[in-house]
């Protein structure tokens, strides 16, 4: 009886406990139902402005669609290039987070966006628009949280013009390419992430599909950076050349444009990722 009495005990005791974990896991973790990031927009190569005319000029030599034109757009010049379901921005200028790369989230809405960033304890800067005259053009949110100065700035882009959203898949090119499956991003703190694509979990390879565009990775690396994008092509070997033979570095599988790591990956037998 003694022994069965302090089993009882032990047993109520494991289930106090249990209890009050349960009750400290669920005020202190969040459900957040709707996500901010639809899809990853862009990823952007900063350079010299001869440098960034040239890729430019390069990548829509390989009959790409222009995102948006390269021209002077205040502070900077750039230009983009659409892979599909991800635009590759080429650019130079300054910002106050400025590297070598820049990570461009697209959000459902501008609406509601910076007191949902709030709730989430993620450190933002302010709506900015940018306009050419009296036509805005797009307005930017800077995120310090997973900003590195001189490595790698993130931000919300909302844009103004159509062309500016990517599309599910590239229109027929010289290089054969389909579209980006997966966008690999350097993290020194990969968890500081989860709050940002939530309510999307991520796998156990920290990989995270997101409503729209390409999966997004996230890898521990000694500073934030984009790592690489994995280009869906038709041919793996006809895409190498088609880079080089408008002037991209390019060597077996990978391409770089700029700052920018192409891992040229065979389009069959792989799912097809896009902006729904």
């Amino acid at each position: 009886m003694g022994l069965t009495h302090r089993l009882v005990r032990s047993l109520r005791l494991v289930a106090v406990l249990a209890a009050a974990f349960a009750l400290s896991a669920s005020a202190t973790s969040v459900a957040y139902p709707a996500h901010i990031v639809t899809d990853l927009n862009h990823v952007t190569t900063v350079t010299t402005e001869t440098k960034a005319q040239k890729l430019y000029n390069s990548l829509i030599a390989l009959k790409l669609p222009s995102a948006w034109p390269f021209a002077s757009y205040g502070a900077i010049s750039s230009g983009g290039v659409r892979l599909g379901n991800v635009n590759v921005e080429l650019g130079a200028g300054t910002s106050q987070y400025a590297g070598s790369q820049f990570v461009t989230f697209q959000p459902p809405s501008l609406t509601g966006l910076t007191a949902e960033l709030d709730a989430r304890g993620i450190k933002h800067g302010p709506p900015t628009p940018i306009s050419a005259g009296s036509q805005l053009l797009y307005t930017l949110i800077e995120l310090p949280t997973y900003s590195q100065v001189n490595k790698l700035a993130a931000q919300f882009c909302v844009y103004n013009f159509p062309s500016g959203r990517p599309s599910r898949v590239a229109p027929p090119n010289r290089a054969g390419i389909v579209n980006v499956s997966r966008v690999v991003i350097n993290a020194k703190n990969p968890s500081f992430w989860k709050k940002l694509f939530a309510p999307s979990s991520p796998s156990a390879s920290d990989t995270y599909r997101l409503p729209g565009g390409p999966l997004v990775q996230l890898q521990r690396g000694r500073s934030n950076s984009v790592s690489a994008l994995d280009v869906r092509v038709k041919n793996v070997a006809a895409a190498a050349r088609a880079f080089k033979a408008v002037g991209i570095s390019a060597r077996g599988h990978i391409a770089n444009v700029g700052s920018i790591r192409l891992r040229l990956l065979p389009a069959s037998g792989s799912a097809v990722t896009g902006n729904r």
